[in-house]
């Protein structure tokens, strides 16, 4: 089990090289393979006292290519090198471009104004709601390192789902 501190870090610095290369060699983007690698290693935080430490190697590499898998899937995109300078100046593809970005942009605004919004509200919810939804630990496991009942984790996810919809769901239809 890769249960303790020490044990972890020792993991992150013996891994984090042929992780971030996995990661690199399937997306060809440095910045989203250090993502992808910071990703993984969190997961592994959040799953460290059920990896077995003899197979924490194979472990990190299907997850990471899990989480390179489910990035394309979501709508990452490969990059596309213009061919011709007649493609390379098309403004019509820049306007989409910079259109894209800015809705990305306001769709990343509204994402922290909703966390931050349900951190206020309650950080029970907040806390259990971030780590179900962006670490990916296992409700019972949550369950068990906060001394609560699963139902309550459940609840949590419910009120914290049900109070970003009721208060963002509207803002949200229209960057879409």
């Amino acid at each position: 089990m890769v249960n303790t501190d020490d044990k972890f870090q020792e993991i992150y610095e013996k891994y984090k090289s042929l992780i971030l290369k996995v990661a690199f060699d399937m997306t060809r983007d440095f910045h989203l393979a250090q993502d992808i690698c910071q990703e993984t290693f969190l997961k592994l935080l959040g799953y460290q006292d059920y990896v077995d430490e003899k197979r924490v190697k194979y472990w990190l590499t299907v997850v990471a290519a899990n989480k390179i898998r489910d990035h394309f899937r979501k709508g990452g995109k490969y990059t596309i090198v213009p061919t011709n300078l007649e493609d390379m100046y098309n403004i019509q593809e820049k306007e989409n471009c910079i259109d894209a970005y800015l809705n990305q942009l306001g769709m990343q605004e509204l994402q922290n104004r909703m966390l931050e919004g349900l951190r206020k509200k309650n950080s029970d919810w907040y806390e259990v709601f971030i780590l179900v939804e962006y670490l990916e630990v296992p409700r019972k496991q949550i369950a068990k390192q906060r001394n609560i009942g699963l139902s309550t984790v459940d609840s949590y996810l419910r009120r914290s789902r049900e109070w970003l919809k009721s208060h963002y769901y509207e803002e949200y239809k229209n960057l879409k």
